[in-house]
């Protein structure tokens, strides 16, 4: 499972696998949660896993954003990171697309620069778990 936990609020966002086909992403906070059951090819978790890996190769904060979507584009995470090591994953989620109940949770988590390795070995596990 690929945890990431705010620094500065209790938020979270949990990845987790569910079979070979499918990712679960939870996101809770204070007066706000979503989870989205989201479809993935080996590719796509491969990929998340590519994504968490290139963001701890960085040896010094980034301009710019980064981002990863899945196939579907119901999870998306932006990246960004100040110059002192703030960084925050702006976290979309959605479901049911087209439909009269659609949905859309957006919203920031903020980590720090130092914690990217360990994201990527979770993110890592996460494919070959």
């Amino acid at each position: 499972m690929l945890t990431l936990r705010s620094s500065n609020s209790s938020r979270t966002l949990q990845i987790a696998a569910r079979g070979d086909s499918y990712l679960v992403a939870t996101f809770a906070g204070p007066a706000l949660s979503g989870a989205v059951e989201v479809w993935v090819e080996t590719g796509d978790v491969a990929g998340l896993a590519h994504f968490f890996a290139e963001l701890a190769e960085l040896e010094a904060p980034w301009t710019g954003t980064r981002t990863w979507a899945s196939l579907e584009g119901d999870l998306e995470l932006a990246v960004a990171c100040t110059s002192l090591g703030a960084v925050t994953f702006q976290v979309s989620m959605s479901g049911m697309p087209g439909a009269s109940e659609e949905w859309r949770l957006q919203a920031g988590l903020e980590t720090e620069f130092g914690l990217l390795g360990r994201l990527a070995a979770d993110a890592k596990d996460l494919v070959h778990g």
